[in-house]
């Protein structure tokens, strides 16, 4: 590996921020293949819309950054359901398809909720809006 030239002003730890349930435009980032036992795939997305017009769930402006939203979607024959709304709210047809490939870079709108996690609010997909 080459030198890194590291950035004095780095901060040690980044703010990550939960943002207020609702609808939102995103980009799928990557879609990895967890392992052969977990038979499910692991999709991370980020958002579309700018931070600075994002809101934590008191309705303020970030004072960070928006935390990963990332999703766990089953591949077994009997539990496609939520692989199928993926698809289709990509735009994709209901076919024979690598989402690993084919996902990366889709925009969809998703409905974020926030659950408790450890005492703190983190942002779920709660569910991939599908186009009528």
């Amino acid at each position: 590996m080459a030198l890194l030239n590291v950035n004095p002003a780095a901060e040690v730890s980044a703010s990550f921020e939960s943002v207020k349930a609702g609808v939102y435009r995103v980009r799928v980032k990557e879609v990895v293949d967890r392992n052969p036992e977990k038979n499910d795939l692991k999709v991370s997305f980020e958002h579309l819309t700018p931070t600075s017009e994002l809101v934590n769930p008191a309705g303020e402006a970030l004072k960070g950054i928006p935390g990963a939203l990332i999703d766990y979607v089953m591949l077994a024959d009997d539990k496609q359901w939520k692989l199928r709304s993926l698809t289709e709210a990509c735009g994709l047809a209901w076919q024979n398809y690598d989402p690993i490939v084919e996902l990366p870079g889709c925009e969809l709108d998703v409905t974020v909720k926030i659950e408790m996690y450890e005492g703190e609010p983190r942002n779920k997909v709660g569910r991939y809006v599908v186009p009528k």
